[in-house]
């Protein structure tokens, strides 16, 4: 790969960077004990991206044919109206590897599919459960990075994913619950499957017994989920620096002011071994813990090395593409509320009327203007510190800033929970996290 650095230089580039991604995987889903879909699959990339005379050109191929790729990167950039700057980072030579107990590619099919079926028999546990969903994926990715500033870095990254999905139904009713187990890990996380198709089954009938929810103003309780969610769609994005840029963040000219309560702390890290492990991004700059907010005042933003320049700011380890064949923008990896002080006995013993809401179902956040909606799967009537029923079709909404001043109490219990950001047509893995946090005066979307 090296020569092939020397070859852009030559040809005049100013900076270059080579990669290429490798990836396999299994694919297996059981529809009421019966198999639905069977696969494995394979893939390959390689892909240049160049800065010639202040411009970027990207080109991507199947094949490993570098010195193509170099000149069709070159004769891109000629086409671009944008002049580029990145921001310098020394360079790295370093090797990162998922770290697991049993690789899934050593578990043969018919164990893999002997273990999914004795979830789904666990169906004639609950009477009301009509059909159960269930899905598994594994798979490998090794992915290799060179530039011409001389960093090489290496990752061999396996993960495992479980899904269940459960419908309950009554004569006149129909509730459905997923629940999903997923990990930067091997086989062994299979061993969590049954709790996860329990917990499934067990809430789509129990969401049969709910009422909608009383809209209107109250405080309220978010479990660990939807805390997470809350961290991720309405703080992580408007801290993403492109939309800063373009003026589409509500945070856009409050950097170094106070946008929070006093035990706000929200950071990005790629470090920690959680869904969103990003050991370098896809501009070989490693990951790094950042504070957004610390203490209720926004601190910092992600970046890309392109915006690290725009900024004056160091590089995040935030520049995310979810193929090669993609442009490179400002991305979460895992973004978390710290742990506070309390538990959650306190927090609820302080609400005298109104909600628990727990889990994501979906939701949407207008970024510039701070305003934001997110759906939770089930929620939970609290009077005088008590659980009083439970309730469906409960939703959180309001303003960012207005929001972040009104969480008065931070649970000590942080826990994370992964899945795919969208953004720009593009999906990356990533992590919320949250303790639980009570909200004062929060406004609850229902009937």
């Amino acid at each position: 790969m090296k020569k092939w650095i020397r070859y852009a230089e030559k040809k005049g580039a100013e900076y270059v960077e080579i990669s290429s991604v490798e990836g396999r995987g299994t694919t297996i889903e059981l529809y009421n004990g019966k198999i639905r879909e069977l696969s494995s699959r394979f893939k390959v990339g390689y892909g240049v991206r160049v800065l010639y005379k202040s411009k970027f050109g990207n080109a991507f191929s199947n094949k490993e044919e570098i010195k193509n790729l170099i000149d069709k990167a070159i004769k891109n950039s000629k086409v671009m109206e944008k002049r580029s700057e990145i921001a310098s980072c020394k360079a790295v030579k370093k090797r990162f590897y998922t770290k697991f107990k049993i690789n899934p590619e050593d578990v043969d099919y018919e164990r893999k599919i002997k273990d999914l079926v004795y979830v789904d028999k666990l169906r004639k546990d609950y009477r009301k459960v009509n059909t159960l969903k269930i899905s598994y994926f594994d798979g490998t990715v090794n992915h290799r990075f060179i530039n011409s500033e001389g960093s090489e870095l290496f990752v061999r990254d396996i993960y495992t994913v479980f899904v269940a999905w459960a419908f309950a139904k009554t004569r006149n009713k129909l509730e459905n619950f997923m629940e999903i187990e997923r990990g930067r890990c091997g086989y062994e996380l299979m061993k969590k499957s049954e709790e996860t198709a329990r917990y499934a089954m067990s809430k789509a009938e129990e969401l049969l017994r709910a009422k909608h929810a009383k809209g209107g103003i109250f405080d309220v309780i978010l479990d660990q989920k939807l805390g997470g969610v809350f961290t991720h769609e309405a703080v992580g994005h408007a801290c993403e620096a492109d939309l800063v840029l373009n003026n589409s963040s509500s945070f856009s000219k409050k950097l170094g002011e106070k946008i929070g309560s006093d035990i706000v702390n929200i950071v990005d890290d790629g470090n920690l071994r959680e869904w969103g492990w990003t050991p370098f991004d896809s501009e070989g700059v490693l990951a790094k813990k950042t504070y957004l907010v610390k203490k209720g005042v926004l601190l910092n933003f992600l970046h890309s090395r392109e915006t690290s320049k725009v900024f004056g700011a160091e590089p995040s380890g935030n520049g995310r593409n979810d193929s090669l064949a993609n442009k490179i923008i400002p991305r979460m990896t895992n973004t978390y509320i710290e742990n506070g002080d309390s538990n959650f006995e306190e927090m609820l013993s302080e609400i005298k009327n109104g909600y628990y809401l727990k889990g994501s179902a979906g939701g949407q956040v207008d970024t510039a203007g701070g305003d934001f909606l997110f759906n939770a799967k089930e929620g939970y009537i609290i009077k005088n510190g008590e659980f009083n029923g439970i309730v469906k079709g409960v939703s959180l909404l309001g303003n960012i800033l207005e929001t972040l001043k009104n969480i008065r109490l931070i649970g000590n219990d942080l826990k994370f929970s992964g899945g795919t950001c969208g953004k720009s047509s593009q999906g990356v893995p990533i992590s919320c996290g949250s303790p639980h946090i009570l909200i004062e005066k929060a406004k609850v979307g229902g009937l």
